[in-house]
């Protein structure tokens, strides 16, 4: 679809009017799948801060770009994602390390289920892994402020701790 069209899209999509208020929790900000690493066996659903956080730790592991079934439907899509392992076993600077930091929490901060986000990042000392520690105050005052801990390491993405969860 060309530039032209999406443009025209987005500009009428942005003239309309909210008929009906968006429901409250727990449907409010939905629910999913729990897919952590893995569809769970019993197919089990998330809610909260959980499936905010696995919101989270899917951003942080979707190179941006690669949802090729929105890519054609939305432009906003098209950045979509940082994939966190890219950022391994490179040469970094202290000063890559806080552009990092600020990229996490730039991407993140795109999910307007949060009201603010502030993230550490902390390199390996071989640049093999990396800590990525994320404090997490959603929009909804009911879900109360949690700490996200990932561990980026060559084999994946890992929620290693989610702390004040509720």
């Amino acid at each position: 679809m060309s530039t032209i069209v999406l443009d025209a899209i987005a500009s009428d999509v942005a003239k309309l009017t909210r008929v009906a208020e968006p429901p409250t929790d727990p449907i409010g900000w939905g629910s999913d799948l729990s897919c952590g690493e893995d569809l769970t066996e019993g197919m089990d659903e998330v809610t909260g801060q959980r499936l905010l956080a696995e919101s989270i730790v899917r951003r942080l592991t979707t190179p941006r770009g690669s949802l090729p079934d929105l890519r054609s439907v939305d432009l906003r899509d098209r950045n979509y994602g940082l994939d966190l392992a890219s950022y391994l076993n490179r040469g970094v600077t202290a000063l890559d390390v806080r552009a990092l930091a600020s990229n996490v929490r730039s991407e993140v901060a795109k999910d307007d289920r949060l009201a603010s986000v502030s993230v550490t990042v902390t390199p390996s000392p071989t640049g093999s892994s990396l800590a990525v520690e994320l404090r997490v105050t959603p929009r909804d005052s009911r879900l109360g402020p949690f700490t996200l801990v990932l561990a980026v390491t060559s084999a994946g993405v890992l929620l290693e701790e989610l702390r004040g969860a509720r």
